[in-house]
């Protein structure tokens, strides 16, 4: 063999295992990603590449499925159902995502109906009244010492007192920058 041969052969063999390790590289940071955020449909495809490879990879935690987080959602429960699901089976997000998925692949039905839960809806006003409760310097203690005395929801309190604020009246708290008596 000349060493023309030989140099145009190792250059060879030195791209391929530079190829084979960038595309290992670029596996592992593809799968990574998905694994970061598995309902991205980007986790999906990455799934799919791999399972046409032969390899049997999910982005999803280990003992919850596609199918679980899928059914979950497609049914249109909410976070906020998800929430009391967690509480109520006294598991975390993962697990009661995985459990309710199943419940719902197996035809049975959850503990409520979807949107039970639900947030209520923000209106443009309430933002408005939100806004300006926070601008003049209130802050989620003031909300639940609001909340406590006029026996509202936090969405309610906020807005209410934003309202107030931007009619000229005072709250009836300490307010902003209050130091609390010790």
């Amino acid at each position: 063999m000349t060493s023309s041969t030989r140099s145009n052969r190792a250059h060879f063999l030195r791209l391929t295992a530079i190829g084979v390790a960038a595309t290992g590289l670029c596996v592992a940071g593809a799968g990574l990603a998905a694994a970061a955020s598995p309902q991205w449909g980007f986790a999906r495809a990455v799934e799919d590449a791999a399972q046409v490879v032969g390899i049997d990879w999910s982005a999803m935690p280990e003992n919850y499925t596609r199918e679980q987080y899928e059914a979950y959602w497609a049914a249109e429960y909410s976070a906020e159902d998800l929430e009391a699901l967690q509480e109520m089976w006294s598991v975390d997000e993962t697990e009661a995502k995985a459990r309710a998925g199943q419940m719902l692949i197996d035809g049975e039905a959850l503990p409520f109906a979807p949107g039970t839960h639900a947030s209520p809806t923000v209106t443009a006003d309430d933002e408005a009244e939100i806004a300006a409760f926070f601008a003049a310097g209130y802050d989620a203690d003031d909300v639940a010492e609001l909340g406590a005395l006029w026996s509202t929801d936090a969405l309610e309190t906020k807005a209410r007192a934003g309202q107030l604020l931007l009619d000229g009246q005072t709250l009836p708290v300490e307010g902003p920058g209050a130091t609390p008596a010790g």
